[in-house]
């Protein structure tokens, strides 16, 4: 389960500044490891516009409650991404790409999942790994993805008393503690446990259910 905070909104374009993620054990369904880092990003202007990168918005920096003294003091984009790269092998216990951790996240697929190919194979990152034959990243699993807002969605979509499927929203309907929302770990940690909550209700229900 991963999330990044960044200077902006559009993940085409926007700059990480902090990357958490808990690793979740699939059989067990428990959180065995985490990770994270703030990252310093490019904040020269000429350099931000050759290389197609925002700037610092300061609405996104009040949303994750980050301060430039905590990323200016980080490490870079490439030191962290390759940290985090050997992190995740850890966990690919065959060497192989089609036993690599199953990448997760909330909402990871219209943001999260960009930034993580912008990293790994796409200008001005491409920092690897790459998997050539497809021109995508090659870190995670290259099939298997869980989006823990499309599982929130199959649950509540007939559900008028949600009042939306943001994450913030259903902290509030679930009765979660949201003191430090939008601080990567945090974050990561509370999508984490949610989404083992809902794995071990869907393994319930499977085995009562006849296909």
């Amino acid at each position: 389960m991963l999330d990044f905070e960044t200077i902006s909104i559009n993940p085409k374009t926007t700059q990480p500044i902090q990357l958490a993620a808990v690793m979740i054990d699939g059989r067990r369904l428990e959180i065995i490891s985490e990770f994270v880092s703030y990252i310093k990003p490019v904040t020269d202007k000429d350099e931000q516009i050759k290389l197609g990168l925002d700037d610092i918005q300061e609405d996104a920096l009040r949303k994750n409650k980050i301060t430039e003294t905590q990323f200016m003091n980080a490490p870079d984009a490439k030191t962290v991404w390759a940290l985090f790269s050997d992190w995740v092998n850890q966990y690919n216990y065959k060497k192989d790409r089609w036993f690599s951790p199953i990448k997760a996240g909330y909402n990871n697929n219209n943001f999260d999942d960009i930034i993580v190919d912008r990293l790994c194979c796409r200008k001005p990152y491409n920092f690897g790994p790459v998997e050539k034959k497809y021109d995508r990243e090659g870190l995670f699993h290259p099939i298997h993805n869980i989006d823990l807002m499309k599982i929130m969605f199959q649950w509540f979509e007939n559900d008028y008393s949600v009042k939306s499927l943001s994450f913030d929203s259903l902290r509030n309907y679930l009765g979660m503690d949201d003191t430090k929302s939008h601080d990567a770990l945090f974050d990561s940690k509370q999508a984490a446990e949610l989404l083992i909550r809902m794995l071990k209700l869907t393994r319930n229900f499977s085995k009562k259910v006849k296909f």
